[in-house]
């Protein structure tokens, strides 16, 4: 069992973090459902990137989950009324961008 991702779920659990801040610091409340989904969402990144320790092979199904959350993250970011947490939504697309380089690469891609 490799443990060469394990920076990768750190960058995830800095995501955790930085939703849990949107979402305590939103102030519409029906957008709580799409921030719980984003974190569901986080939570099956996790579990796929997991796969990939003995599975290589598993690094599309964690890319499309990837995609999933940015999109998710998107939809939030765009609807936001406060630049103020601006920089919460850009940590946790960075976070997803190095995941997704340290996925491919892990995988034998090389980009």
């Amino acid at each position: 069992m490799t443990t060469s991702l394990d920076p990768v779920f750190a960058l995830l659990d800095d995501c955790d973090e930085a939703v849990v801040e949107l979402e305590s610091r939103c102030c519409e409340p029906g957008r709580s459902p799409r921030m719980v989904a984003l974190a569901d969402t986080l939570a099956a990144a996790r579990s796929r990137l997991a796969e990939m320790r003995e599975d290589p092979a598993a690094a599309p199904a964690v890319i499309a989950t990837l995609e999933n959350a940015g999109s998710q993250i998107g939809w939030l970011q765009i609807g936001c009324c406060a630049p103020s947490r601006l920089p919460l939504y850009e940590r946790l697309l960075k976070n997803l961008m190095s995941v997704q380089r340290e996925v491919t690469k892990h995988a034998g891609g090389g980009h």
